[in-house]
Parts: C-alpha cells; structure tokens; sequence
C-alpha cells in the first residue's frame, strides 16, 4: 500500500475531475477509509469514459489494493449503491422508510 499522501493526492484528483466531468461531488476522506465506497466512486469515474480519470482510478486500485477483496465481501451481496437505492416495502412509519435508503 502506498503512502497517505500519495493516495490524498490521487484521491484529490479523482474527486477534482468528478465535480467537473459529472458534477458529482465525493467525501474524500470517507474513500481513504471505506474501500467500498472508493470502489463505487472509481466505478462512476470509470463510467464517465474520461481518459485522466481512468488512468487515476488505475492507479488508486494499485495504491489502495482495491482489487484484492477480502473473502466476505465477495459473498457480500449488491454494492454499495444498490443497497441504498433498494426500497424497503416492509417500513410503513416514514422515519423506517428513509433510514438506510436514499431519499
């Protein structure tokens, strides 16, 4: 695994080019310490079809060896956005139908 700061640095780029390229805006942080998450992100990156960004996501799989998953997460079932976009039919009180899901 490389160092903080060149992860930070790559993190940073890929979080630039995102805002710029879709308008998306990332948690920078949160992907340093949740592979999921950075995983999903370098999914979106990869969809924009933007040839830096492809390159940095790249590179930040090396850095943060996202491609050596752990062996419960192989089993783990739908990513990360498909779970928060999965709708709960079973929660009627509106407080249960929001927690865990997008609005």
């Amino acid at each position: 695994m490389e160092s903080d700061s060149v992860i930070y640095g790559l993190l940073g780029r890929i979080h630039l080019l995102l805002r710029r390229v879709t308008n998306r805006i990332t948690d920078v942080e949160y992907m340093r310490v949740n592979k999921d998450y950075a995983r999903e992100v370098l999914q979106l990156a990869l969809a924009t079809g933007h040839p830096e960004l492809a390159e940095l996501c790249a590179r930040l799989r090396t850095a943060m060896e996202l491609d050596e998953a752990p062996p419960e997460l192989e089993v783990a079932g739908p990513g990360l956005l498909d779970r928060l976009r999965a709708a709960r039919p079973k929660a009627t009180h509106p407080t249960e139908r929001y927690v865990g899901s997008l609005r």
